[in-house]
């Protein structure tokens, strides 16, 4: 074989070897966006997931929970909650219901009774609702779990005294209600403070601290730490503890929702009233910034809407969310 011969054979290997390495890189180019693409996909509708959680697969679990000086230093479960409310009850104190939306196992107390107003929020929710009897809206929306009458979903710590040691586990609560329920627990579950839609807020870092006086002994406020896009809760100057997690309190979302807060002429329990329906004001805290608020109800069976100022629905930032329902005559001023 001739010198021109092997240079035109060895010529035609290094074309076919060039070939292989055009062909193997254009794959790898097109394996390499295929994987992009498919995270990117992923991704896409993992934030659409996320962006839009104010539709839940499963139902909801409200729990009254005490918050009388004594029951608060044993107070457990409340980092764990997705939203809480908190309104008066009988002076001087307040009560709170708590909302877990996942399936965690969670100890959760010092489950409370209930109060009219507290339940007809439940209803909003279709929430299965543990407390201790009380005052109860009976709703076909409610799955209704009062200790009462299904004393096995609770337990009482001995090591507590008084009427203040009642205990619950959200994930024992959700399977006595599967057994108890009549309704799927699989059915899409909605409400608006779920709507997290929006992405994440600006801070412009203007609000560093929230107070509210509900009276002398009992003054809450709220620190914001940008860091964390979170506020941390303080009782009385103090920071408010989840006792069983040792977890200080900390909450993306704070709304305050004005309305009619009245005693009750003649109650001799001295319990109040609260107006759930109609319309009013309020302020949403959010990412350090503050911004007024309407919130409206037409109906008892409607859900409340939270609107901002043009009359769009609010989004909040994903974490928890603490509302307080507050009298016009309440003591807040922010810096």
């Amino acid at each position: 074989m001739n010198n021109r011969t092997i240079e035109s054979v060895s010529f035609m290997r290094r074309q076919k070897k060039d070939k292989k390495y055009i062909l193997l890189q254009q794959y790898s180019k097109i394996f390499f966006l295929s994987i992009v693409s498919v995270i990117i996909l992923f991704s896409a509708l993992n934030t659409i997931y996320c962006a839009d959680d104010s539709t839940r697969k499963s139902r909801s679990i409200a729990v009254m929970i005490g918050n009388s000086p004594a029951e608060r230093i044993h107070q457990k479960g409340l980092t764990q909650a997705a939203v809480i409310y908190e309104i008066e009850v009988e002076f001087p104190f307040t009560r709170y219901m708590a909302f877990f939306l996942d399936d965690r196992e969670t100890i959760i107390g010092p489950v409370r009774s209930s109060r009219y107003y507290f339940s007809r929020i439940c209803a909003e929710w279709s929430a299965i609702f543990a407390h201790c009897g009380g005052q109860n809206l009976k709703n076909a929306k409610i799955l209704d779990m009062d200790e009462i009458h299904h004393p096995f979903s609770f337990w009482r710590d001995a090591k507590i005294g008084g009427w203040i040691n009642l205990f619950a586990n959200t994930a024992t609560l959700k399977k006595e209600a599967e057994k108890q329920n009549k309704i799927s627990m699989n059915k899409q579950w909605y409400h608006p403070l779920l709507n997290y839609s929006q992405p994440m807020a600006s801070d412009n870092g203007q609000i560093h601290k929230m107070t509210i006086k509900y009276h002398q002994d009992y003054i809450v406020s709220y620190e914001y730490q940008p860091d964390e896009k979170k506020y941390y809760r303080y009782i009385n100057q103090k920071p408010h503890y989840d006792r069983g997690y040792g977890e200080q309190i900390k909450v993306s979302n704070i709304v305050l929702q004005q309305t009619a807060i009245e005693k009750i002429t003649g109650d001799e329990l001295d319990r109040v009233q609260v107006k759930l329906t109609g319309e009013g004001i309020g302020n949403l805290f959010m990412a350090g910034n503050c911004q007024s608020i309407r919130w409206i109800k037409r109906k008892n069976d409607d859900r409340t809407q939270f609107v901002d100022s043009t009359g769009n629905p609010l989004s909040f930032l994903p974490g928890m969310t603490w509302v307080h329902l507050l009298s016009p005559r309440s003591e807040v001023w922010f810096k």
